[in-house]
């Protein structure tokens, strides 16, 4: 492997300016980790007295001062779309926004209307690891049109409670900790549901002592806003400021000041080596990844998903983004857990739907091409024989974004349409 080897006073001064940038992104990364201290400090200042060793003063329940809840959407997501949508890496474990890594996906009209956002939304993060469930943050109006993942949680509130206080008051160490005993574990992840949430008991001071803290949150968020935009802009240059180090550009006002030191450090490199070394020059050329295709249109998927009812959507999501796999309608303990597991089942909460319910439910969206139905092997221990089970599945998608399987089930759907209409034309005749 070839590379250049400056002399080593010339090594030093890029190892210098490197550091340098090291230290101011540091410095910046201090900054907004004091802002964080300084809401919480002026948190316990103005509310302290409300958490008192015999409980909390004036104490409220969070979900009296709910006016709404809203899940998020669970659309298949890509480098191009209608909405940005904000997922659970947009929530900072500290409570800010951060949109500097967003993905996009088409919605229906009614999946962007449910999931629109104004400003004072709380967006709050319900399925996470233990640690960081219940991770929470405010919306601030940003231009563009958004809306949200379904491991996230919109939380529109009443005027009694304002955003700034609950948020700071869920990231406050009381907030952290009954948000980690809410958390019902499964597995690797923990969910904190809306009605988890709205069980938690906060103090309520009065309106007009919440708004002197909100304007205080604002303030901060404005400054704390300039140096995320600066320090973003030095993460940015990074990848550039090395190569310009090793491509001899970085230091090349610095060689012409000290050209006579180095020429001596590189008869010193080359006496220490062995033998004079030939210049080489380096070029450096980035290589991106290749881009997922974010240019298929699919009307007829999109006409499809707009014709589901509620409870269709729901069973659909279930399968796909919470179940992940082919669920056995045929077996009995499988399709129970698919039905009624809270972990995967929490979208078909309030239909009051039975099995045979879902079942149909899946069996229509086969039909339209949503999903795939199939047959899966399974022997008999008993009698040695194989039988076929019933089973669902959501539809794969290739490495480079396309869908082909969905193409396929969507045309398949379209000509057993077709063939079920021509049947039928000799009956009406």
């Amino acid at each position: 492997m070839r590379l250049p080897l400056p002399p080593l006073p010339e090594q030093q001064r890029i190892v210098e300016v490197l550091h340098a940038a090291a230290a101011l992104r540091q410095a910046k990364q201090r900054v907004l980790q004091g802002f964080d201290e300084v809401i919480q400090a002026q948190y316990r200042a103005q509310f302290g007295r409300y958490f008192t060793r015999q409980g909390l003063l004036n104490a409220t329940r969070i979900g009296e001062h709910v006016e709404s809840t809203q899940y998020g959407v669970s659309e298949a997501m890509a480098e191009a779309g209608s909405h940005a949508v904000l997922r659970m890496n947009s929530i900072t474990s500290s409570g800010w926004l951060d949109l500097s890594d967003l993905k996009y996906a088409d919605l229906s009209s009614q999946d962007a209307a449910a999931t629109t956002l104004q400003d004072g939304d709380l967006l709050f993060n319900r399925t996470n690891s233990r640690e960081l469930v219940g991770k929470c943050a405010i919306w601030r109006g940003e231009p563009g049109r958004y809306s949200f993942a379904s491991y996230l949680v919109r939380l529109r509130l009443k005027p009694t409670l304002l955003p700034e206080y609950l948020w700071a008051t869920l990231n406050s160490p009381y907030g952290k900790y009954r948000l980690f005993n809410a958390a019902k574990q499964a597995v690797s992840m923990a969910n904190v549901s809306p009605t988890d949430l709205a069980r938690i008991s906060i103090p309520l001071p009065p309106v007009e002592e919440q708004s002197l803290f909100a304007a205080f949150v604002r303030e901060v968020e404005r400054q704390r806003g300039q140096i995320s935009v600066s320090g973003a802009r030095m993460q940015t240059l990074q990848p550039a400021l090395i190569t310009e180090a090793l491509s001899g550009r970085l230091t090349a006002a610095w060689r012409e000041q000290h050209a006579q030191a180095l020429a001596e450090a590189a008869r010193e490199r080359d006496a220490r080596l062995g033998a004079p070394t030939p210049q080489v020059m380096v070029r450096i050329t980035e290589h991106a990844p290749a881009e997922r295709r974010t240019d298929l249109a699919r009307p007829r998927r999109q006409a499809l998903i707009e014709q589901l009812s509620s409870f269709q959507h729901a069973v659909w999501n279930t399968l796909r983004v919470e179940w992940r796999g082919a669920v056995l309608t045929d077996d009995p303990a499988a399709f129970e857990e698919f039905c009624t597991s809270p972990q995967t089942a929490w979208r078909q909460e309030g239909f009051a739907a039975g099995r045979e319910q879902v079942r149909r439910a899946l069996e229509q969206l086969a039909a339209m091409g949503l999903i795939r139905k199939m047959s899966l092997p399974r022997p008999d221990p008993n009698t040695g024989r194989t039988e076929y089970l019933t089973a669902f599945r959501p539809l794969r998608e290739a490495e480079d974004g396309s869908r082909p399987e969905e193409d396929t089930a969507l045309a398949d759907a379209e000509r057993l349409g077709r063939e079920l209409e021509r049947r039928r034309a000799p009956e009406a005749r």
